[in-house]
């Protein structure tokens, strides 16, 4: 088994208890949990607004005993700091050959036991009403479900609305998700577009 942030013996239940008192602190609350039938899937999470995003996802991670991964380019994969992104979960992807990604992550769903890919369709913090659908293909590819987590800075929640199966109309799914995240506002609202 290999360790990362989020199941290393000792240092995970001290930051799951750390990450439900300053969720307390800051009166935020995770709403919903996490599939229990279910151990590989696309997790997708919007609107991503902020840099302040990626504190909160720390903080849900650890309370939802969650072991995700990330892709990251793979560039950034050097010494101490490779270690600690793998550490961290992260997947070193080759961003230079985009048509062969989703092939390797889907490789990856199929030679692992669990696998939790998080990803944020807009691909930006900055106003993006054209999502990326990477997710959509790599859930396809891979035969996964895909799970729709929310922020929502207007009700201080951080949400799991639950699975959805990608169909065949990738415009549909992208139509019925934007739909639901529209209802939703990021940490920056003017830095989501609808």
């Amino acid at each position: 088994m290999r360790y990362t942030l989020f199941s290393t013996p000792l240092l995970s239940p001290l930051l799951r208890v750390l990450s439900k008192v300053i969720l307390k602190v800051i009166r935020w609350r995770v709403d919903g949990s996490l599939p229990t039938d279910q151990k590989k899937y696309v997790l997708i999470v919007a609107p991503h607004t902020s840099n302040w995003d990626f504190f909160l996802f720390v903080l849900t991670v650890s309370v939802l005993r969650l072991q995700p991964s990330v892709l990251i380019k793979d560039t950034l994969f050097v010494g101490p700091l490779g270690w600690f992104l793998r550490y961290c979960g992260a997947v070193p992807v080759n961003r230079r050959q985009a048509g062969s990604l989703v092939t390797y992550i889907s490789g990856i769903y199929e030679a692992r036991e669990e696998f939790v890919l998080i990803i944020t369709p807009e691909g930006t913090r900055s106003p993006n009403a054209n999502w990326k659908r990477g997710f959509h293909h790599v859930a396809k590819t891979a035969g996964v479900p895909i799970l729709v987590v929310y922020v929502d800075s207007a009700v201080r929640t951080i949400g799991i609305e639950g699975l959805m199966e990608p169909s065949d109309d990738i415009e549909a799914d992208m139509q019925q998700l934007k739909t639901f995240f529209d209802t939703k506002k990021g940490l920056k609202p003017g830095n989501y577009a609808s």
